[in-house]
């Protein structure tokens, strides 16, 4: 018996000590599960005091879940029957209310007197397996390149606060420096609006901010513990503080995305659960989430800009064959009209008058001009792509090309019933390629007449300083405020190719001529009320012409 005793009191001195060593979490029972003793890590996990457990005030199977205790009257039986029991998955309740997986192991010591239980925090496990349920469905949404940039972001925000974050937000950074806002999820769906209303970033105002600059560099920001002074670094005024403190985000991540190495946009995570703190492995798999998502819209937007351009080529060849065959079928007719009437005239028929000739030739040869403008305009197209637009340079008098070509557009302006007037009072020079600017002109000038419903035309030339001016003023149609951009891109326009003609190339042309010259071109119109275009060229350096006298 005294033998009995004594290795009873060394094996209690031996898991007194045990206990005070920092391993996992363990702890001891009586027969009735109430905590006799436990070691600094289980009362971390559970929040209990020492003094507490001390006085014998809680009990082992108090712990668990309400809807899980199954876990501990599972180890009880097992510890009746075998002297061990585990192991055992359940969720403990810490006395804050956050829920903590555990996984619990136990073994009876000197029979039934007392319990030893161990128990490990499965918390990392739960958020490793978390994260890569998260990175397995997001990349499922980011293999949908067929999808639009906006709407795959959006996927992935909504993935996001369905699993890893209670909100995220998207913003991705425009070309003005501003973060445009492409997607705002929210677990609780309630609270979304208010998401949405939420201070949007700018760059171009923070560029100073310490926050933005390492963000731009492509440096992650983890808030484990999201404080004011972290909060007032992301907003510029009271009200925009006010708006982010009701999302009450406890604990955030800042993720900047990049592409070839400039800044593209930002990710925000944010936790409002006490019991979801990120850490640098949450980082490191938003990071990766970046980079993948960076990598899928590229794959999506090359996608559709390779859908586009195949939908314009298709537009362009439908319009292409339209425009080269409208020439080509009078031009068509014309010349079998006059092999008809000489192969009359050669069996005794009336001879061909040379007035008749000369009229058939004039209509062939406006046909064949027209073709020759198409056939240049594709050739233009072809040496803008390739970087081939050559410019021979020279003194040309900006007003004598203008008064040239209205001259040669009077014959088709009367048809119209358009009337023609320049206002170019005195010589304006400058070193350009003359052969160009007459294109440029001439495009201009085309355009006034076919959209300009027959009204007046009007035409300025003059000097201001460095730059020549010349303004092209219509009284049609009219351009509405949406097409103003687009109808200098190549194939765009701004009315049906149903009812007026051409291939699209006119003003992309003329904007890339006026470019390769250091100049620019602009237009102001609205619906009905007719449109004018700016066309601004430097002047360049011109030779010095000594005084006579």
């Amino acid at each position: 018996m005294p033998r009995a005793r004594r290795s009873r009191a060394v094996d209690g001195s031996l898991l007194r000590r045990l206990l005070r060593v920092p391993l996992p979490a363990l702890l001891i029972t009586d027969p009735t599960g109430r905590l006799l003793d436990a070691n600094d890590t289980f009362l971390r996990l559970t929040g209990l005091t020492r003094e507490a457990v001390e006085a014998g005030q809680v009990r082992w199977d108090a712990l668990a879940a309400p809807e899980t205790p199954s876990a501990g009257a599972q180890a009880v039986d097992a510890l009746r029957r075998l002297g061990t029991a585990g192991p055992l998955e359940t969720e403990y309740v810490r006395t804050d209310g956050i829920r903590v997986p555990v996984m619990l192991a136990a073994l009876g010591l000197e029979g039934p007197e007392r319990t030893l239980v161990l128990v490990q925090d499965l918390t990392p496990r739960r958020r490793a397996e978390e994260a890569l349920r998260f990175l397995s469905d997001a990349s499922r949404e980011l293999a949908e390149v067929r999808a639009e940039p906006d709407a795959i972001l959006a996927g992935v925000a909504h993935l996001a606060a369905s699993s890893v974050a209670t909100w995220c937000l998207v913003d991705l950074l425009e070309e003005d420096g501003t973060f445009r806002r492409v997607a705002a999820a929210h677990r609780d769906p309630e609270r979304e609006a208010l998401l949405r209303d939420a201070p949007r970033y700018s760059a171009s105002l923070e560029a100073g901010s310490a926050l933005f600059q390492a963000l731009a560099r492509g440096e992650s920001r983890l808030y484990p513990d999201f404080l004011p002074e972290h909060l007032e670094q992301m907003t510029r005024s009271p009200e925009q503080l006010a708006q982010l403190e009701k999302l009450k985000a406890l604990s955030v991540m800042l993720i900047p995305m990049r592409s070839r190495g400039q800044a593209v946009g930002l990710f925000t995570f944010a936790s409002c659960d006490a019991g979801r703190r990120y850490g640098p492995e949450d980082l490191e798999m938003v990071e990766e989430l970046s980079r993948r998502v960076v990598a899928a819209v590229d794959n999506a937007r090359l996608y559709h800009e390779a859908e586009e351009a195949v939908r314009l080529r298709d537009e362009f060849l439908g319009i292409a064959s339209h425009e080269l065959k409208t020439p080509l079928t009078p031009l068509r007719l014309k010349l079998q009209a006059m092999q008809r009437q000489a192969s009359e005239a050669m069996v005794g028929g009336t001879p061909l008058s040379a007035e008749r000739v000369s009229d058939s030739l004039d209509v062939a040869l406006r046909q064949v001009r027209k073709l020759t403008d198409l056939v240049d305009n594709l050739l233009d197209v072809s040496r803008i792509s390739a970087g081939r637009l050559r410019l021979e340079l020279e003194e040309v008098d900006l007003s004598s090309v203008a008064a040239e070509l209205l001259s040669r557009f009077a014959p088709s302006a009367e048809k119209l019933g358009c009337a023609l007037e320049l206002h170019a009072p005195e010589p304006v020079f400058g070193r350009w390629d003359r052969l160009r600017v007459e294109q440029v002109v001439t495009n201009l000038l085309s355009n006034a007449l076919k959209y300009g419903a027959g009204r007046p035309v009007v035409v300025r030339v003059e000097e201001d300083g460095e730059r020549a001016r010349l303004t092209v003023e219509d009284q049609g149609i009219g351009i509405a405020e949406e097409d103003l951009g687009r109808i200098f891109e190549r194939f765009e326009r701004a009315v049906s190719d149903r009812h007026y003609g051409g291939l699209g190339l006119g003003l992309y042309i003329t904007r890339q001529i006026v470019e390769a010259f250091g100049g620019t071109v602009r237009v102001t119109s609205s619906p009905g009320n007719g449109s004018t275009f700016t066309l601004e060229l430097p002047r360049g350096q011109l030779p010095i012409i000594p005084s006579i006298g």
